[in-house]
């Protein structure tokens, strides 16, 4: 009987402790806050070597914002000003970044999307929750696509509304590929980009950026509610003395990022 019973408690500790460790990947992993990257703080003490560890798609950008980051199917992939796509080292620092086990629950098929608005309303539509984020994926085929990357800053830095207005713009033309990102309801605005946050890489990985605008003309959307979010919070004197409490905060958030949904 003792026996049995050990067993038994042996098989429920086991139990808890797969469902827990399913949880624990059922989030979001951010390195910083989207407030202090609008602010210019564009280093930190976090590395993509530890970041890798925490999900395996997501978006973000590189150390002095030294273009954008697209993770898909556990790569992680730097898209310069130049439009070049290179694999991430380990090493390269995280000033801000998004990642997650992609889990997805939720699928269905788009065709003939014809803006980035658009496409905003359609994805909200499918919803269930909007006051909880969503982690993001589209794979098809796109009749057009506005890109950004951003280009390498010096210090002093300027704020991420000025660095915005030097960004490289890529216009790709019945290209296939992936689409990822993540939803946030507007209350998470300082914190995380509110509303949509999407990045795009070509199915042959050469090429790639931050969304602004989109055409749509057929694709798989795949989509994971996510009810919880870590926030990793820079140890550094330049993330200590942002002004992250600024009015015009959000305004300047929305002006940088581009390709409102709404």
């Amino acid at each position: 009987m003792k026996k049995f019973f050990f067993y038994l408690m042996l098989g429920c500790s086991l139990f808890i402790s797969l469902a827990f460790a399913g949880q624990e990947k059922s989030i979001i992993f951010q390195v910083a806050t989207i407030g202090s990257l609008a602010q210019g703080v564009y280093d930190g003490d976090y590395k993509y070597g530890r970041l890798m560890k925490k999900g395996d798609l997501g978006v973000g950008t590189f150390k002095d914002l030294n273009g954008e980051l697209v993770a898909v199917d556990g790569k992680f992939y730097q898209i310069e000003a130049s439009g070049k796509l290179n694999l991430v080292s380990a090493n390269q620092i995280v000033p801000f970044a998004e990642v997650t086990f992609f889990k997805p629950t939720m699928y269905s098929s788009v065709v003939d999307i014809v803006s980035y608005q658009n496409l905003g309303k359609v994805l909200l539509d499918k919803f269930p929750n909007k006051n909880i984020p969503y982690a993001i994926r589209i794979d098809g085929t796109f009749s057009k696509l506005k890109l950004r990357s951003l280009r390498k800053q010096k210090k002093p830095y300027p704020l991420l509304t000025q660095a915005a207005k030097e960004q490289a713009i890529f216009n790709l033309n019945h290209v296939t590929g992936t689409v990822v990102g993540f939803w946030f309801p507007t209350y998470w605005a300082g914190i995380a980009v509110p509303e949509f946050h999407l990045h795009f890489v070509t199915t042959d990985r050469t090429t790639g950026g931050h969304v602004l605008d989109i055409d749509v003309s057929k694709g798989q959307v795949s989509l994971q509610p996510i009810h919880q979010v870590q926030v990793y919070l820079p140890n550094t004197q330049s993330f200590a003395q942002a002004n992250l409490s600024s009015e015009e905060l959000n305004v300047s958030i929305k002006k940088a990022e581009g390709g409102s949904s709404q």
